[in-house]
């Protein structure tokens, strides 16, 4: 080959390779895109196993409204219409571990599921790398009792089971006292002390023991004391009570129980009782009773004894002001005590009274999206009373039982509406003595009675609980499935399911039902929500016009897009909402019973309201920067006047707590992304970054293109002096 055609040819070469580069360059910022979406699939190499998947950090900042007159407000009547005055108390800032275990990947479903738990440590007590401290996290601070409201519609079925329970020991302490002259009984006792103890032990206190002693308060009898003795434990009965005869014993524990529970009968006169159909029994008529008779027919009328008004019946010992007394005989009385002694009967008639009507109905039974009826036709249906009978039954539960005697009991087992707390028990646990009391009998029983306002992995326990070798509850971690975006990328990590339902728990079906229809039912709520992203890869305002998001299980808004905004030097869309607390009562999210209770008026008048702004890149689709203020609002007159109506603005609302959110990546990611989507797709400086292998292919080309040029044009150039020469 001559000099000159090697010239030409190295020349042609470098001609080539810069004509290869310009469509490489084409092409290399064209498959960025893919490279984007293909790389965006959930798989385990960049999800179940990578370890910042596994295990991420968060942090969080919370503040509390601090109710500086607790004690004031606590007195019970008088305090209860004195306003609470709030301070605000934090920031108190938090590092959140979430730990995550893969389960399963469903290919042909699209799907993923795991497993995922959070733990929280105060940022004032471990470094949290620039973030916080905050405030100490064991800082005291009053607030709403949120269990308080279910203690005090809970506690009212009891109350009726007592009012039963304490006529029925009434009536047997009543006829055992005829009968208590047998001459037998005074020898079958060590001495005459240990008789008279056996007969009236405890009389006036508020622990008679005595089968004819009654208690300092009229709930609590003697009677009931020995037949729990005697039925659980005879030798143990016989000790205690001084009681040396066998024989003896066997005759005592039957005669006190057959009085008690309607083996014995006791003939009365029928001058104050009246027939299932309401009318007086004949003149010089009479009827046996038992004890279950006489507390139904005097809880609904008149003591049958003796014609005296009760203190705990529809008459009210006499209290009520009506024109003729109450009557309504043997079986509706029984009925009502009855049904008021169920959670379904209390709650309907407290829910009537509050507001005015009764659930909705279907038919003649309660049914989701029937309609509404008077208290009155309510108290009518469901209890068969007539008009006075339905006014003395409302007032005997409402202003005797629930808004008395009631709040006066949560307060003698240490129950108050309004607590204080440290803010860790507030977040994450904090074991409430009355709740576990009145579940299970023992103030003391750390299986039950645990409450929180945030999901920590455990039961926060106070260094007291430590002390006495409390173990912590375990919350249960939240089984979670996502959509891998395998087959549709629109639905890249998209929830599927939290839980196993595809719904908020507490507006799910069950509760809808539940509730008889007073809350709502929202399906797949949940459903589709985001995992990071917000419709897949490549969006934009236009197309992708919001992001469905959960608000800490609160709500779940479509946040929408409101325009671009810039991000630590990158272009995102912006998406922005603030929510109206106003138009989302909590109290069915922190009861969650799923009974009619959730639904009461002015049970927990708490409300949720956030401001949530969210910046996604749009090549990607990933959420890079998150901005979320969540804060609950009490509706404070709704306390005291649960009739009110609801609250037309957050202006009538007084905030509690906030959450603060800030997640949005560092600097080094910013720089990545700008790096590997932006250099990536500039049509001249895309290689630059050297992120690819195949980013070396353009300067190699361009190297050899200027190597050709170079030594093609040195030839040539040097031919032609040897040919002048």
């Amino acid at each position: 080959m001559t000099p000159k055609n090697m010239g030409n040819g190295l020349l042609v070469v470098g001609i080539v390779m810069l004509v290869l580069a310009v469509p490489l360059s084409v092409v290399a910022t064209l498959l960025v895109q893919g490279t984007i979406d293909s790389s965006s699939v959930r798989t385990a190499e960049n999800t179940w196993e990578d370890e910042d998947w596994l295990k991420s950090v968060s942090y969080r900042d919370y503040y509390a409204y601090d109710v500086t007159n607790v004690d004031e407000i606590n007195e019970f009547p008088d305090g209860w219409g004195t306003d609470p005055a709030f301070e605000l108390k934090g920031p108190y800032t938090f590092k959140v571990t979430t730990e995550r275990v893969f389960v399963n990947h469903n290919a042909s479903a699209a799907n993923y599921e795991y497993t995922e738990s959070s733990s929280f440590e105060s940022c004032f007590d471990v470094d949290c790398e620039g973030n916080g401290p905050g405030e100490d996290p064991r800082e005291q601070v009053s607030n709403l009792n949120v269990p308080y409201a279910t203690l005090r519609v809970a506690t009212l079925p009891k109350a009726f089971e007592i009012i039963r329970e304490s006529m029925e020991s009434r009536f047997a302490m009543k006829m055992l006292e005829e009968e208590s002259n047998n001459p037998d009984l005074p020898t079958w006792f060590a001495n005459d002390d240990d008789f008279n103890n056996f007969l009236n032990g405890g009389d006036g206190t508020n622990n008679p023991t005595g089968i004819l002693a009654e208690g300092s308060e009229p709930i609590y009898f003697g009677v009931n004391v020995f037949a729990d003795a005697a039925n659980s434990n005879k030798e143990q009965a016989m000790s205690d009570y001084g009681i040396i005869n066998s024989s003896g014993m066997d005759f005592l524990t039957e005669w006190v129980n057959n009085w008690l529970n309607g083996v014995s009968t006791y003939e009365v006169s029928g001058d104050n009782l009246i027939d299932d159909e309401g009318d007086p029994y004949p003149l010089n008529s009479t009827e046996n009773i038992t004890a279950s008779d006489y507390a139904n027919i005097s809880f609904g009328g008149v003591d049958p004894l003796d014609g005296s008004l009760p203190l705990f019946g529809l008459n009210n010992g006499g209290f009520l002001s009506l024109d003729n007394e109450i009557n309504t005989g043997n079986k509706l009385g029984g009925e009502i005590l009855d049904a008021m002694s169920t959670d379904t009967g209390a709650a309907g008639a407290v829910y009537m009274s509050l507001s005015g009507v009764t659930p909705p109905r279907i038919g003649s039974g309660y049914g989701p999206g029937g309609l509404e009826f008077s208290k009155w036709i309510g108290f009518g249906q469901g209890y068969g009373t007539d008009t006075d009978q339905t006014y003395a039954l409302e007032h005997f539960t409402m202003n005797v039982m629930y808004n008395d005697l009631v709040p006066r009991y949560l307060d003698g087992i240490g129950a108050e509406r309004w607590t204080t707390l440290s803010i860790n028990e507030w977040l994450f646990g904090w074991h409430d003595p009355a709740t576990a009391y009145t579940l299970s009998g023992s103030s003391d029983n750390y299986s039950t009675g645990w409450f929180s306002l945030d999901a920590n992995s455990s039961f926060y326990l106070t260094p007291e609980l430590v002390s006495l070798g409390v173990e912590a509850p375990e919350n249960p971690p939240t089984w979670i499935v996502r959509n891998t975006g395998e087959q549709d990328l629109t639905k890249l990590n998209k929830l599927m399911t939290q839980n196993n339902i595809s719904e908020l728990s507490w507006h799910s079906e069950e509760m809808y039902y539940g509730t008889y229809g007073l809350v709502d039912w929202e399906p797949n709520g949940l459903r589709y929500a985001s995992g990071g992203w917000v419709d897949g890869t490549n969006i934009n305002c236009d197309e992708n016009n919001f992001v469905k998001y959960d608000l800490a299980g609160f709500i779940v808004p479509n946040v929408p897009c409101v325009g671009t905004s810039n991000v630590k030097g990158i272009e995102t869309i912006h998406y922005s909402i603030e929510t109206n607390a106003s138009d989302r009562l909590i109290q069915a999210k922190l009861l969650n019973t799923k009974t009619l209770l959730d639904a009461l008026p002015g049970s927990i008048p708490l409300y949720f309201g956030a401001t949530a702004d969210f910046y996604a890149e749009p090549k990607t689709g990933y959420i890079i920067k998150g901005d979320v203020t969540s804060t609950f609002y009490l509706d404070v007159a709704a306390l005291n006047n649960p009739a009110k109506e609801s609250p037309t603005s957050v202006d009538e609302l007084q905030p509690v707590f906030m959450i603060e959110i800030h997640p949005e990546l560092d600097d080094e990611q910013a720089d990545q992304i700008k790096s590997q989507i932006y250099t990536n797709q500039n049509i001249v400086t895309w290689w630059t970054n050297f992120d690819t292998p195949f980013d070396f292919i353009l300067p190699v080309l361009v190297l050899i293109s200027a190597a050709s040029f170079f030594f093609g044009s040195k030839i040539l150039i040097e031919n032609v002096s040897n040919e002048e020469e």
